[in-house]
């Protein structure tokens, strides 16, 4: 998913919160999550790759699907359970804003990265952490390869 459309669209739910509650602490910390979740790329960038650090660098190792090795520890619907739980417990307008921020990314990425390239299309259960821990974090495991171009 483009980063330009994770903004739009995390801007627009972060805006309906603070209109529908009042919370800077929702809104804010929705915005935040929806935007900032994407760390995660580059903690992998970082331990996968040989490249020199760049954010010119580090989108074209995602986007081009350079990497031969992805975790993504953010990118899980298990992180989701997760911080659904914390919020369960300990509920907070920042646990709750950053809960709505990072699950509609995930969400988004989940419909939006069907296709990372012509060839390449990700299993169904990319954004599970343990299929990614099962295919052990590599590339040829986690997408499959397309032989035949997409319709255009």
């Amino acid at each position: 998913m483009k980063i330009r459309t994770h903004l739009y669209t995390t801007t627009l739910l972060s805006g309906g919160l603070f209109a529908a509650t009042r919370s800077s602490q929702i809104a804010v910390s929705c915005f935040l999550s929806g935007i900032f979740i994407d760390i995660d790329h580059v903690f992998d960038f970082l331990i996968f790759s040989e490249e020199k650090f760049s954010i010119k660098n580090i989108l074209s190792w995602c986007n081009e699907l350079k990497w031969k090795k992805i975790v993504l520890i953010f990118h899980s619907y298990e992180f989701f359970i997760f911080l659904s739980f914390i919020m369960y417990y300990f509920p907070h307008n920042i646990l709750l804003g950053i809960l709505l921020g990072s699950g509609l990314h995930l969400i988004l990425d989940q419909i939006g990265n069907c296709s990372f390239s012509k060839y390449h299309k990700p299993f169904p259960w990319f954004y599970f952490f343990t299929f990614r821990i099962l295919s052990g974090f590599r590339k040829e495991k986690l997408l499959r390869q397309n032989l035949t171009p997409q319709s255009q």
